[in-house]
């Protein structure tokens, strides 16, 4: 005699960025954009909410797997070469310093989701300590 099994788990879905988001995964995206690029600042952050939300396809993501902002920075770069210098996540919780978003790890039962929207993207032209919320000195040169 054979019998069969089938175990529901419904998905949960850790949601980041954005205004849906938890307060402590809230963040903006600063871009300092190349200076000898002719796209508009609205086209640069359409590309980049763009590149985010295909970044987070739920066919490139499994349960439990864990968020680099290193890996995404990769991909929005690829985007958007050559119309972007830099790009980095700052988060928006007063308590959270930068690179407190540089890994994010999810349950087993949960999956990534982003909810950035073109209001989560500033273009800056220059990276400073009070652009990024960074603590400590910030070395600019060797």
């Amino acid at each position: 005699m054979l019998s069969d099994e089938i175990i529901f788990h419904p998905v949960k879905y850790k949601v980041l960025f954005g205004s849906k988001a938890d307060s402590n995964l809230q963040a903006q995206f600063k871009i300092v954009k190349n200076p000898q690029s002719s796209i508009t600042d609205t086209e640069i952050k359409t590309r980049t909410v763009e590149a985010i939300n295909s970044y987070f396809d739920d066919a490139n993501w499994d349960f439990g797997d864990t968020f680099y902002f290193t890996e995404l920075s990769a991909y929005i770069h690829t985007e958007l070469t050559p119309h972007i210098a830099t790009v980095l996540i700052v988060p928006k919780g007063t308590n959270q310093n930068f690179g407190s978003l540089f890994e994010i790890e999810c349950d087993s039962d949960e999956v990534f989701i982003s909810d950035a929207k073109v209001e989560n993207v500033e273009i800056i032209d220059a990276i400073t300590a009070s652009k990024i919320r960074a603590t400590g000195t910030i070395i600019t040169s060797a």
